[in-house]
């Protein structure tokens, strides 16, 4: 009986141990970093959930956990948990705050990671700027983002040189407006596609409205205004043309995105290599 007792707890306190030692808090941080490492990101953010309960004061593991959220993709638990881990969000610390904002133009929520990076406390200067200044390229406000790299040296931050480099660059394309392709195409059908360097779609359109009006009119002049021929040709014909009117005002916006979309992908490359 006493031997039995004797096994038992050997077992039990061997196993204790083991428990101990693989749930401490160096080791629950190496199999955090592994898991974030190989991309377990839902795993990750459990273990990170354990080592910021074990270390409420640390806030590389209150950014890594922030981190975890927004990489397995949980925006709105991301931004939750942030106001949770700092509940006077000004006080953020530099690193959870760059996460957070992050986390907040991944929403397109433009405007509300500009004014919560204004009002950190723990930001530099130039670190506002720069910031602030992504969020104005990721929305196409070029201008009001060159105006803000103007008052940031190059020397007061690395990506300063290359984010006013690339600003200007952006100014420097011509945008086309929307109001204009959708009167050109109003007046001559497929214009406005053309003035956005959408030829082939164009072409197509005006020789489809117009083969569509000259069908109805034939139609109107054989039968007069009873003409079933007519009146079928003209609805099909002004419909497309309601249409090609409402797709060069979209043709334009594209060209205007696509035309951007290097710039932009360049700004989100240094943005992410940097922070």
């Amino acid at each position: 009986m006493k031997k039995k007792l004797l096994i038992l707890f050997i077992i039990f306190y061997t196993t204790n141990v083991f428990s101990q030692d693989l749930y401490n808090f160096e080791n629950t941080k190496k199999f955090a970093e592994y898991l974030a490492k190989s991309g377990q990101y839902d795993l990750a953010t459990r273990e990170f959930e354990r080592l910021t309960f074990m270390s409420p004061d640390n806030d590389t593991l209150k950014t890594s956990l922030l981190s975890m959220y927004r990489r397995s993709g949980k925006y709105d638990e991301a931004l939750i948990r942030g106001k949770q881990l700092y509940p006077e969000l000004t006080t953020m610390s530099a690193s959870s705050a760059v996460e957070y904002g992050r986390t907040l133009l991944l929403k397109s929520e433009y405007k509300s990671a500009k004014t919560f990076w204004d009002a950190n406390l723990k930001l530099s200067a130039a670190d506002k700027t720069i910031l602030s200044a992504t969020s104005d390229i990721l929305q196409d406000n070029y201008k009001s983002a060159n105006e803000l790299l103007q008052t940031v040296k190059p020397e007061d931050h690395r990506l300063a040189a290359n984010y006013k480099d690339l600003a200007e660059q952006a100014m420097a394309i011509k945008r086309k407006s929307p109001a204009v392709a959708g009167i050109m195409s109003a007046i001559i059908p497929g214009t406005g596609r053309m003035y956005v360097k959408d030829w082939k779609d164009g072409i197509v359109s005006l020789f489809f409205v117009g083969t569509m009006a000259v069908q109805s009119v034939r139609g109107f002049n054989k039968s007069g205004v009873k003409s079933t021929r007519g009146w079928i040709y003209g609805g099909i014909g002004f419909g497309f043309y309601l249409g090609n009117i409402y797709g060069s005002v979209v043709s334009a916006k594209g060209y205007n995105k696509k035309s951007h979309l290097g710039i932009r992908t360049k700004i989100e490359n240094l943005f992410n290599s940097y922070y």
